[in-house]
């Protein structure tokens, strides 16, 4: 997609009120300037995430999330900087220019047909040429609530309906040809419509923008059973995650999420109130899938098939999961049995019943393998051959380790041999090891350092009192770089300036400097200007002599060690004058 220009964004930034859009998620209560509620990021009972609503940024004390309304749509719905960016210009209003790029034009132009498209199979269900599939969706337990939370829709047999809707729109017919709406005739000019005679998914991303469709077949004897939309610009099969936007509050209220097969199989999900599923779109799961899934929970539950197909696609999906740092548990459903026709036959309880059994997949997958070995060592080999991979699949060295262990004692042989064959990888296998996540580097700002930061940032009408102040007082590193950003922002962009500097898309700052800032002003105490301005006051103060302190300490030492008379005098006159100095400063304080 092309650059959002710089213009825009900030737009973005002056009009979108952080408090109207963390409302939607969560309750929040208002206390002086700041708001408080629930962390929306993570579990918890008593409040502890803040809103600046002067300031437009947010943080939480439980989890450390931080930032500005860029980082709180982007934590919230798992975008990338762009996405959220868009999703807020869309629901302010703004309009993101198609000339800042040539791709950018292409990816509006091919949002603009699907939602038209979505317009065309939602009018299409209600109309008379809808008769058959309401008859079909009623059939299937399927409410008018959910036909309007999933936007379902039906594609009527015509082979260009959709092309003239998209005609009368006056809307280019190449986007829909590229977003796998519109086909080319082999015979002949013109275009004819791909998805007819199929209820419509419409596969629709956080962002709020429809990306993409799934249709099904309404006869049981057509073929293809399902039909996707095509890769195009924004829609990636190996990344979508259909139900997504529909889950993510529930994900985080019960913090897991539950993996089906279909579309249909979610709705099923949604019918037993089980409103934290999602579902791949006619693909297995991949890395994307499970990196997105990460974003929102360390949980997995695959609601799969229990016949042997079902427990392969578990298997292959398993180490992918687990690569990502997932822990994935299984339902495995009676034989012949998905969660619709379960749901129909057995009821909502049942179904709960089934997801919340779920056990650690990777135990029921070892119990497999592991069952059908015996004592003789061509098979206690095959065995532990047959289980390496998925031991081999575990990020976390104690968990490893632990389960190590455990087929150790399955198996009856020493762990440091099940070890040893670990190591030994099949031919072709990557030696690479695990990459390992950085610890995050501790940022140490000293009491004076931050009563200073956070009085500036409340109150930047005290900026001109920085001038008291010489650089070098500041600790070298992280206190004076959080210093002179945070002064240079606020002479540029006022009581804006911390909103600025906090933004995802800003490098001026260190993810930590950014994380340590935010803790900072959340921490600050609320005060009027004058409170302000005597503490800025009294800091600037006690940062000069610290550093005269430490000088004099370095001169005390030198004077202890020093044998030369003349030099002796010298070192007394520094000292001296630190002594002058010192005085000062702290006749300073008495003043403020």
């Amino acid at each position: 997609m092309g650059r959002i220009p710089e213009h825009v964004i900030d737009e973005v930034r002056e009009r979108a009120d952080i408090v109207q859009i963390a409302s939607r998620y969560l309750t929040l209560k208002k206390s002086g300037s700041r708001h408080w509620g629930l962390c929306p990021f993570h579990s918890e009972k008593t409040p502890s995430f803040q809103v600046h609503e002067d300031k437009q940024v947010f943080y939480c004390f439980g989890c450390g999330a931080s930032g500005d309304v860029f980082a709180f749509r982007m934590q919230q719905d798992g975008l990338d900087f762009p996405d959220a960016a868009r999703a807020l210009a869309r629901e302010l209003g703004i309009t993101i220019p198609s000339s800042s790029g040539e791709s950018s034009g292409q990816v509006t132009r091919l949002h603009q047909v699907n939602e038209a498209a979505l317009e065309y199979f939602r009018s299409s269900l209600r109309a008379a040429e809808g008769a058959q599939a309401r008859r079909y969706l009623v059939a299937r337990g399927v409410s008018q609530e959910l036909l309007d939370r999933f936007q379902i829709g039906f594609a009527p047999s015509s082979w260009e309906g959709l092309q003239r809707y998209l005609t009368r729109k006056r809307l280019d017919l190449k986007p829909a040809e590229q977003a796998g709406l519109l086909a080319r005739r082999q015979t002949g000019a013109g275009h004819y419509d791909r998805f007819r005679g199929r209820i419509v998914f419409p596969i629709v991303e956080p962002s709020g923008y429809v990306i993409g469709f799934g249709g099904r077949a309404l006869g049981e004897d057509e073929a293809p059973k399902y039909l996707n939309s095509q890769e195009s610009p924004i829609y990636h099969k190996g990344r979508v995650l259909f139900g997504l936007p529909l889950a993510l509050d529930a994900i985080r209220r019960r913090g897991r999420v539950v993996v089906v097969e279909g579309y249909f199989d979610l709705v099923a999900l949604h019918r037993a109130e089980i409103e934290e599923g999602v579902a791949p779109c006619g693909t297995a799961l991949t890395q994307d899938h499970a990196r997105r899934m990460r974003r929102y929970t360390e949980e997995v539950v695959l609601l799969f098939d229990g016949d042997e197909a079902g427990q392969r696609a578990a298997e292959r999906a398993l180490p992918v999961l687990l690569a990502e740092r997932l822990r994935v548990r299984a339902a495995f459903l009676p034989a012949g049995e998905d969660p619709d026709t379960l749901l129909q036959r057995s009821g909502a309880e049942a179904l709960r019943a089934v997801v919340d059994a779920a056990k650690p997949l990777l135990d029921h997958m070892l119990d497999r393998q592991l069952q059908r070995s015996s004592d003789h060592a061509w098979e206690l080999a095959d065995a532990a051959r047959a289980v390496a991979p998925l031991l081999r699949a575990l990020p976390d060295p104690i968990e490893s380790a632990a389960y190590v262990r455990l087929v150790a004692a399955r198996l009856n042989v020493p762990i440091s041999a099940l070890r040893e064959s670990l190591r030994e990888r099949p031919a072709g296998a990557s030696s690479a090891p695990t990459p390992k996540t950085a610890p995050a580097r501790e940022v140490r700002i000293d009491a004076p350092a931050r009563v200073l930061l956070a009085a500036l940032v409340s109150h930047p009408e005290l900026l001109p009192l920085l001038d008291a102040l010489d650089t070098d007082w500041l600790a070298a590193g992280d206190e004076r770089e959080l210093l002179l950003s945070v002064s240079q922002a606020l002479r540029e962009h006022g009581n804006g300036a911390l909103a600025r500097l906090l933004s995802p898309a800003a490098r001026e700052l260190s993810e930590p400097l950014k994380s340590a800032l935010s803790r900072i002003v959340a921490e600050a105490e609320q005060s009027d200007a004058r409170a302000a301005e005597r503490a800025l006051r009294d800091c600037i103060v006690q940062l000069g002599i610290r550093v005269l302190d430490r000088r004099s300490r370095a001169l005390t030492a030198r004077l202890e060690s020093c044998k030369d008379q003349s030099e002796l005098e010298l070192l007394l006159q520094e000292k001296q004058q630190y002594l002058v100095e010192r005085r000062e400063l702290w006749s300073q304080v008495e003043q403020v």
